[in-house]
């Protein structure tokens, strides 16, 4: 191979070629100086990619503005090319394609090449794609960005009568345009497709210009609720394709964080509604969390916290440093600490409390919490509701359960659950915030 051009240490995608300028390999790399300079170390090489080095005469390379577009980019120059030294195409594992199909309401779906070959699937192919967990990746990414519906397919629409059946699951939580309940024209929809298949193909900047143009429009025409739609997903775009945002299937990126938290609560109500009879839309805009910490019942303190909106509120946080019990008793602890809660109004009222802890502890919880609110606890291993079979929508103020033969749901939900999620997320801030406490007593009783 010739001498290796200049490069840069930014994401990017890079190919090897021969004498004929066949493209023998493609890759892509985070650090494209760091990753294309590890092929001059011949000695500590593989034998596949020792025999490329020696085939090689040339390197060119592309650089992109994130590790996102890298991905998308890589995918796309494999699927053209078929270059014979990527090992996706040569191994025994079957590679991985996003396939789009050719419906009136395409739908996007996932496809090995032995179903490729075996099918011949008419639409779009795109990839092949390195792992499965990669295609997953980037299509929880993309659907936040250009939501779709694998539901409708070849559906007939008719404006005047919508379809009459009950929405998608993804619907609830804005990742379908609602091509299943007859929310949105097939032309809106395909238009929404195209521009997610070239964002796939990554043509970014494109994509990213063609929004612009519409939003612009919109403004004009005074459409401000489609201005604001395209105006929302140009920020998540932005945010997606910096060159310092981490793919992860968890992003935590802020506007897609804030998606999260609204799943959280949108599923929250779900359960609320169906395990404790409460409205289907009941509030959840104050959430407070409660847990005990101590050593053997010594410096024991019991943390508040306050999650508004689905996000941690420290302004509204309070602490309660136990100190009628000096024995190990997690119980009267959270039952003391209730107590005290209740005698302050002025702090405002939870619309849900949770109780970190299994039924033991919800049954202590109830026993002293007289407002109207629902209390439910989450325990662990493995982490699950503790939800108490109470009609809460049809309970008085000031009245108790009948704790003698207490009764309960437990729900084990599965781990991706963005209500699971939701509740974890106020266990983990109220131990957090309990044990930061109960640590600085112990340190000023040592002190003492």
């Amino acid at each position: 191979m010739s001498v290796l051009p200049s490069l840069p240490s930014s994401p990017g995608v890079y190919w090897f070629l021969d004498a004929n300028n066949t493209v023998l390999y493609v890759g892509k790399a985070k650090n494209l100086r760091n990753r294309v300079r590890s092929y001059t170390h011949f000695l500590q090489l593989a034998d596949r990619t020792k025999q490329l080095v020696k085939v090689a005469t040339k390197v060119k390379f592309t650089e992109l503005g994130s590790d996102l577009e890298a991905i998308l980019t890589e995918a796309e120059l494999i699927r053209r090319y078929q270059p014979a030294y990527n090992i996706l195409l040569k191994d025994d594992k079957s590679p991985l394609y996003i396939h789009i199909t050719d419906e009136k309401f395409p739908r996007v779906l996932r496809i090995r090449k032995k179903e490729l070959n075996n099918q011949n699937p008419k639409g779009t192919i795109l990839g092949p794609f390195p792992s499965a967990y990669r295609v997953r990746e980037v299509l929880q990414i993309v659907r936040r960005i250009f939501p779709w519906c694998n539901e409708a397919g070849d559906r007939v629409y008719n404006p005047d009568s919508p379809v009459q059946m009950k929405p998608c699951f993804f619907y609830h939580i804005d990742l379908c345009p609602g091509a299943c309940y007859g929310k949105i024209s097939p032309e809106s929809y395909r238009e929404n497709i195209y521009q997610l298949t070239r964002f796939l193909r990554g043509k970014t900047k494109a994509v990213t210009s063609d929004l612009k143009a519409q939003m612009t429009a919109a403004v004009a025409a005074e459409d401000f609720e489609n201005a604001a739609r395209l105006r929302d997903m140009l920020t998540s775009i932005e945010i997606v394709t910096k060159p310092t945002a981490i793919l992860k299937p968890e992003l935590t990126t802020p506007a897609l964080t804030a998606q999260l938290e609204k799943d959280g609560l949108v599923y929250l109500q779900d359960i609320l509604a169906e395990y404790m009879n409460v409205p289907r839309r009941y509030p959840l805009d104050r959430i407070e969390g409660y847990d005990v910490s101590n050593t053997m019942g010594t410096n024991p303190s019991v943390a508040m916290v306050t999650f508004t909106e689905g996000k941690p509120d420290k302004a509204e946080y309070r602490l309660f440093n136990i100190r009628s019990i000096h024995t190990p008793n997690d119980y009267q602890m959270m039952k003391e600490a209730l107590a005290r809660r209740q005698n302050h109004p002025e702090w405002g009222y939870p619309n849900l409390v949770v109780i970190d802890g299994g039924k033991g502890q919800v049954r202590a919880a109830l026993s002293v919490w007289t407002w109207g609110t629902p209390l439910i606890g989450i325990a662990k291993n493995p982490d699950r509701l503790i939800i108490p079979k109470i009609n809460w929508n049809s309970r008085k103020k000031d009245e108790k359960p009948d704790l003698r033969k207490p009764d309960y749901h437990v729900l084990k939900l599965l781990e991706n659950h963005p209500g699971l999620q939701l509740i974890q997320r106020i266990r983990n801030e109220s131990h957090r915030f309990s044990k930061k406490q109960h640590t600085r007593r112990r340190l000023k009783s040592m002190f003492t």
